[in-house]
């Protein structure tokens, strides 16, 4: 078993490898004119964060071929507590170098929390 130390140092080497940015929105719940739902954003501070690139996953469709892109990111214990599937993510470094436009991300299904990080999977929106 791993003492409280130990743990400790690999949740600071985790997060020292988080080279990346991005900006965490969370969701807040609306109700249109005619009753139809919605949500509006509000966007976090910067913060590090590991990022993987996408993949893709291809499925048949009656219309031809769908692509979609995968990606996750790692975010550290206290930035990764509080996300949801409703959540949006903006990844606006890659490699301390800023992505122009930045890339819009929604969350998918919920965080998985490990000993030292989150794991968060998303879906490329724009």
């Amino acid at each position: 078993m791993l003492s409280a130390a130990e743990l400790a140092a690999m949740q600071k080497t985790q997060t020292a490898s988080m080279m990346d940015a991005c900006t965490l929105l969370a969701p807040t719940k609306t109700t249109g004119d005619f009753g139809q739902q919605g949500a509006t954003y509000t966007e976090s501070a910067e913060i590090p964060c590991g990022f993987e690139s996408p993949g893709t996953q291809r499925s048949g469709s009656l219309a031809g071929v769908e692509v979609i892109l995968y990606a996750r990111i790692r975010l550290d214990l206290a930035n990764g507590a509080n996300v949801t599937p409703d959540h949006r993510v903006r990844i606006t470094k890659r490699l301390g170098e800023p992505l122009t436009p930045p890339e819009l991300y929604r969350v998918v299904g919920w965080p998985k929390r490990g000993p030292t990080a989150f794991v968060v999977e998303l879906e490329r929106i724009a």
